[in-house]
Order: structure tokens, then C-alpha cells, then sequence
């Protein structure tokens, strides 16, 4: 029941765009719920080792994560309600608007990282077709359907070895793994289906491009957002792609201090870093449990069991996301000698 607590957010940010649009204070106050989670997120109690142990698989745990990707699509859909209402008559309505579309990237982008990424990171690995098919669909709405294939057949093949593209390399600011990782997942995915059709022989049919999954992907992102444009305009297209822009930032800032500067050496199995923030695990639907997800990636994070072997973050989730992005040298400083001191004992 604890991890009814990622149900906030994702409705606060609800309630912010049913009543909206807003006026620029009334904006502006609406983005308290995020920062009181990441102040809340600093200032965690710390989980106990041995807290969590692995439970059985429970449809009460399903149920929360459909219920989660509804409220996922329910905010999709009010968001470009909300955009085409903005107003741009004047130049006070501009600022307004301006404000209103600043304050939509930050929350919407934010839940959409949790209630469409997160949540769909959890659904691709299941062996229902069912389950699966949400996790695309929740994809779609942050247009990053790739992942799927990068995360799978890349990143849990290879997490914490050079070969590995969401692994941060030891030293590597963000700025310079963000750029490299958008890229190289992408044309990663791309060149692993291109090889399993076997596209890249002359004699297959050009009928099987039609079968390659990124395409597949692609195309429907862009009927997406065509159909936004045609039916809310050119605003709503903006700030949808926007949110997802930063939905998908989240995302790889999590892959990014969730691995950085580990390897997988003889003797020291370290996959992940450690988190023990309470607020994290509960608010993410289980996703600091990684350690023990990239040892049992087919289980449900509440079947796993909460793993410790690597170095321990100083943070949650949350504010680590935010240190990361606004002090990024103080961060690999602090990590570089959390890992020394790791390594030390």
C-alpha cells in the first residue's frame, strides 16, 4: 500500500491542468508540490537493510500502475485542452501564456517521467501481451518508443561494461552524456532491428521495413503530433513535444547517476548505485530496487528483493535529479569519492 504515495504528483499535476489555464502567480504556485517533493526526497528516512524483502506478485500492484497510465493519458489530453486556451491578444496575454506553457514543461514533463516512463519501464518487461502493449502506448506519449528495444536488448545485455550506452562513464558530465545517449540509443535500436529483419541484405524484401519496430514507432509519433497540430494547433503540438522532451531528460538523468562510473569487475558485481530514500522507492513505483531489477528484470519490483552491493547515493531519486542538472561538477566530485571510498573496503 505504500506505493499508493506515486499517486500525488501525478494527480496534483491533474487537478493544475483541469482548472487551468492559470494566471502567473496561481502558475507559478502550483509548481510547490514539486519542489516540497524533492525537499521531502532530501530529508527522507533512510530504508534499513533488510527491510524489503521480495514479495509474491500482487494484481493489487497491476492495478495501480494501469491506474497510473490513465492518469497518464487524462493529462495528455487536458494538456492540449489547456494549451489551446492560452490566449496571445496582447501582450499581458502573451506573458500569461508564456508562464502557463513554462509551467506545464516542468509539471507535466516531470509526471510524465514518472507516469509514462517509469510505469512503462516496469510494464515492457512483463509476459503479458497486454501489459507490454500499455508501455508502448504510455511511450508514445513522451515519443521515445525506442527505448524499449535500447533498454532491453542494450542496456540490460550490458549495464555496467564499456559497451554499454546508458552506463555514465567514470568523470562524464551530463551535459556531455545526454548528448551521446539520445543519439546513440536511437541508432542503436535502429541498427538492432535492421539486423534482425536481416534489411541489410539485398535480396530481402522492401515489404519488411513495414516489420521494423523503431519505424513503426516513429510513424505513429508523428501521425501523434500531426494530429495534435490538425486538431489543437501549432501551441498544443509545441508543449507537447516540450513535456516530452523533458519527460525523456528526466529519464536518462536517472540512467545517468543510477550507473555512473561503475563496472562489472571480478569480485565486485556492482550494477547500480544504492538508494535508501523511503520517499523514493515509494513515489517511483519500486525503481530504486535497480540493483535487484537488473538481477531479476522479468520479476515486479515488489517481487524483488532490495539489493545493496555498490556504493550508497547521498540523496533520493528526486533531489539528485536536481543536483545533477544544476551542479553537475560538485556531483561527480562527491561520486568520484564515494566510489573510491566503496572500492576502499
Amino acid at each position: 500500500m505504500k506505493y499508493l504515495f506515486s499517486f500525488v504528483f501525478p494527480l496534483c499535476v491533474l487537478l493544475f491542468l483541469y482548472h487551468g489555464p492559470h494566471g502567473i502567480a496561481n502558475a507559478l504556485l502550483w509548481t510547490m508540490p514539486l519542489w516540497l517533493l524533492c525537499l521531502a526526497d532530501l530529508f527522507s528516512p533512510k530504508l534499513r537493510s533488510g527491510h524489503d524483502h521480495a514479495m509474491r506478485h500482487h494484481g493489487l500492484f497491476d492495478l495501480m500502475l494501469v491506474l497510473l497510465a490513465l492518469i497518464q493519458f487524462v493529462n495528455i489530453v487536458l494538456l492540449l485542452f489547456y494549451a489551446e486556451r492560452l490566449q496571445w491578444y496582447s501582450l499581458d496575454d502573451a506573458v500569461v501564456s508564456i508562464v502557463n506553457l513554462i509551467v506545464l514543461r516542468i509539471l507535466v514533463g516531470t509526471s510524465s517521467g514518472s507516469s509514462a516512463i517509469i510505469v512503462a519501464h516496469e510494464l515492457i518487461h512483463r509476459r503479458q501481451q497486454a501489459m507490454r502493449l500499455l508501455g508502448h502506448l504510455l511511450l508514445y506519449t513522451v515519443c521515445y518508443d525506442h527505448f524499449v528495444i535500447a533498454h532491453l536488448h542494450g542496456h540490460h545485455q550490458q549495464v555496467a561494461t564499456p559497451d554499454d550506452i546508458v552506463t555514465a562513464r567514470r568523470g562524464e558530465s551530463f551535459d556531455s552524456y545526454w548528448k551521446r545517449v539520445v543519439r546513440e540509443n536511437f541508432c542503436y535500436a535502429w541498427r538492432y532491428e535492421t539486423k534482425r529483419l536481416g534489411l541489410l541484405d539485398g535480396g530481402k524484401s522492401r515489404w519488411l521495413w513495414f516489420r521494423h519496430r523503431v519505424l513503426q514507432g516513429v510513424l505513429i509519433e508523428i501521425l501523434f503530433v500531426a494530429a495534435i497540430v490538425y486538431i489543437f494547433g501549432w501551441v498544443a503540438a509545441f508543449i507537447f513535444l516540450y513535456q516530452a522532451l523533458a519527460a525523456v531528460r528526466l529519464l536518462e538523468t536517472i540512467n545517468y547517476f543510477q550507473h555512473w562510473g561503475l563496472n562489472q569487475r571480478q569480485g565486485k558485481q556492482e550494477l547500480a548505485w544504492v538508494n535508501r530514500s523511503w520517499l523514493t522507492q515509494y513515489a517511483l513505483v519500486g525503481l530504486s530496487k535497480h540493483i535487484g531489477h537488473h538481477r531479476h528484470a522479468q520479476k515486479t519490483f515488489p517481487e524483488i528483493p532490495y539489493l545493496e552491493q555498490g556504493p550508497e547515493m547521498p540523496c533520493g531519486y528526486f533531489a539528485t535529479n536536481l543536483w545533477v542538472k544544476w551542479h553537475n561538477s560538485s556531483y561527480r566530485r562527491v561520486s568520484e569519492r564515494l566510489i573510491k571510498d566503496y572500492n576502499n573496503t
